[in-house]
């Protein structure tokens, strides 16, 4: 095997492996700034919107920040619905009050793999039907 066929799977490689890296990074870095702002006296309908909001704004930064390393097709997708929905879950979550940062932080986490993962298997399907 050559260096550059050894290089070239290394890199193919990392590229299968940044994708869930950055869904997971994402979804905690949002689902634990939402939990941060909004407090929990809130109503749980009125912290659903505005965390989604929240979570939209981030979105655009962390696409700003990542869109030049990894594309802005990979990056966008994953990230505008790990936005939304992390965003809407960790602002009701917050609202009630009794759940810690750290667990919202998590399913934010798990969330943004899921999210990832559904998108790296449907396009391996779609890929393969062509």
């Amino acid at each position: 095997m050559t260096i550059s066929r050894s290089l070239y799977i290394l890199i193919h490689m990392n590229f299968k492996i940044i994708d869930p890296l950055t869904g997971i990074c994402s979804g905690a870095i949002i689902a634990f700034a939402v939990s941060q702002i909004i407090p929990t006296d809130w109503n749980m309908f009125l912290a659903m919107a505005v965390g989604g909001g929240i979570g939209m704004v981030l979105k655009f930064v962390l696409l700003l920040l990542l869109a030049p390393f990894f594309g802005a097709f990979e990056v966008m997708i994953p990230l505008s619905i790990i936005a939304m929905s992390v965003g809407m879950l960790s602002g009701m979550a917050s609202a009630q009050g009794s759940v810690p940062d750290g667990c919202i932080s998590v399913t934010g986490g798990i969330i943004g793999l899921a999210v990832s993962a559904a998108i790296y298997f449907s396009n391996k399907k779609l890929v393969r039907l062509q």
